[in-house]
């Protein structure tokens, strides 16, 4: 089911996130923390789609 949806959980939606909350804190003026917490994010983001798509993963075996 994820397999499809593996470029854009990954790859496309992070990167997105990331470049939009930075440029948008460079504009602010508040840089640093920004970033930090983007990074919080993503790494919070990142943990929850892999532990989604062991659980797929894990299904589809025990299901064939």
């Amino acid at each position: 089911m994820v397999n499809r949806k593996f470029n854009s959980l990954f790859i496309i939606y992070p990167i997105v996130f990331f470049v939009v909350r930075t440029v948008f804190s460079f504009v602010k003026n508040s840089a640093a923390e920004s970033v930090y917490e983007t990074l919080a994010i993503l790494a919070m983001y990142y943990f929850a789609v892999s532990v989604f798509y062991s659980i797929d993963l894990y299904r589809q075996k025990k299901n064939s």
